[in-house]
């Protein structure tokens, strides 16, 4: 897999948007002489952080096969219907 080359700036862009949170286009427009420019290095930053996974080196845990324990004599209770009771009562 062959990458292409990054415009010139491309870093700078790129510290800018990581270090300070600056959106690309603003970053790009603060680095870039031209229009032409900072739309490529815009283009670039945007395309590198799609490509960027954040979480690729925390592992990902697997989830228990059974997390939730009976409680003694639970088997042999009624299963609550979920609507209110209004039948009196006060």
């Amino acid at each position: 897999m062959s990458k292409t080359p990054t415009p010139p700036g491309s870093r700078d862009v790129q510290f800018l948007t990581e270090e300070f949170g600056i959106p690309p286009f603003k970053a790009a427009g603060i680095v870039a002489r031209q229009r032409e420019q900072a739309e490529a290095l815009t283009d670039a930053e945007l395309k590198r952080q799609q490509e960027t996974d954040p979480l690729a080196d925390i592992p990902t845990p697997t989830p228990p096969s059974n997390d939730r324990k009976k409680e003694h004599g639970e088997d042999m209770m009624k299963p609550l219907t979920g609507g209110n009771n209004l039948r009196g009562g006060g």
